[in-house]
């Protein structure tokens, strides 16, 4: 007499439980891939939109017949800009006092670390020359860095701002 094998349709205990240890663990990459990427596009965004900014102080310089000052303020972790009197230049968006704060919205986890300028301040003359908080200087120097990973730096005499990565 043969006794018929039957076998069992369906999964073990044990292979449904290494099945999702293997997803668990595919899933935690694939998420911390996507966070990194996102932080990093933080970074990028940040960066370009402060080169924007100090291209549209010199502009204004250029065109204001004053000079402008673009600060980099660590403490409070923003930036804004200035006119040679000392009042705001008018955001082009919105049309409030230009001043940029970091670290909250679509720049959460974004950090000034640090800056060449004293006192942090980018001067532009009307002539649109950059100055180092009033000063002439030579080469190039690193205006901002954010998250000790991205830079912006400026080119005396010429004022090219360039990224950094």
């Amino acid at each position: 007499m043969r006794f018929k094998q039957t076998r069992a349709l369906g999964f073990t205990l044990v292979e449904v439980v290494v099945s999702v240890v293997i997803l668990g663990i595919i899933s935690y990459i694939v998420v911390s891939k996507f966070e990194a990427a996102h932080t990093n596009l933080q970074y990028q965004t940040l960066i370009k939109k402060m080169a924007a900014d100090v291209r549209y102080a010199r502009d204004m310089a250029l065109t204001g017949g004053q000079g402008t000052q673009f600060y980099i303020d660590e403490t409070n972790n923003r930036y804004y800009l200035k006119w040679d009197d000392g009042t705001f230049l008018q955001n082009p968006v919105g049309g409030n006092d230009f001043v940029v704060e970091l670290g909250s919205r679509e720049f959460a986890s974004t950090v000034i670390t640090a800056t060449a300028f004293n006192g942090g301040r980018l001067d532009f003359t009307k002539e649109g020359m950059p100055l180092n908080a009033g000063n002439a200087f030579s080469g190039t120097l690193n205006l901002v860095t954010l998250n000790a990973k991205v830079s912006l730096s400026i080119t005396a005499n010429t004022g090219l701002v360039r990224v950094i990565d």
